[in-house]
């Protein structure tokens, strides 16, 4: 669903875009690949780490958060590393041992790794990616790129 139309020329949204991947990479250490690269999924950058990175970006880039919902995109430092998830991978530790036991003795042929034995105890969250901070950064107010369509203006 569009709710924005976004006019830029080419050479503007191609600096953009540079910007915000260098921010990115320098920030987290890793390699944005596509403006779908999420940050926590497949940067890395989870718990304070991506709340750091967020509030770098908006004052660096004096942009409006207004309407940004943190716990939306992002589990907190305490849910990623509470008493919860530690009592569950302490529960669970036995069930990973035999996983990894059969997997040794069929030498690879049984692989039960590979399928979600226990389920994800975390709150669900939708992450945001590299093309949703380049979005924010174009408009200058927190929207996702989802929302926004860019219209490249011709050069004259």
């Amino acid at each position: 669903m569009v709710d924005i139309t976004y006019d830029s020329d080419f050479k503007t949204l191609r600096q953009a875009y540079l910007e915000v991947k260098q921010f990115l990479e320098t920030e987290t250490g890793d390699t944005v690949i596509s403006l779908k690269t999420q940050i926590d999924n497949d940067l890395g950058c989870v718990g304070d780490d991506n709340w750091e990175l967020i509030e770098k970006f908006v004052t660096k880039y004096k942009l409006d958060p207004t309407g940004f919902d943190y716990s939306k995109h992002f589990l907190s430092e305490g849910e990623l590393f509470g008493s919860g998830p530690a009592l569950l991978t302490l529960l669970t530790l036995p069930l990973s041992i035999l996983i990894w036991l059969i997997r040794l003795f069929t030498i690879g042929k049984i692989d039960l790794s590979k399928k979600q034995i226990i389920p994800d105890w975390n709150r669900k969250t939708t992450d945001m990616t590299f093309g949703d901070l380049l979005t924010w950064y174009l408009t200058g107010k927190y929207n996702l790129r989802e929302n926004v369509r860019v219209s490249i203006k011709n050069a004259a």
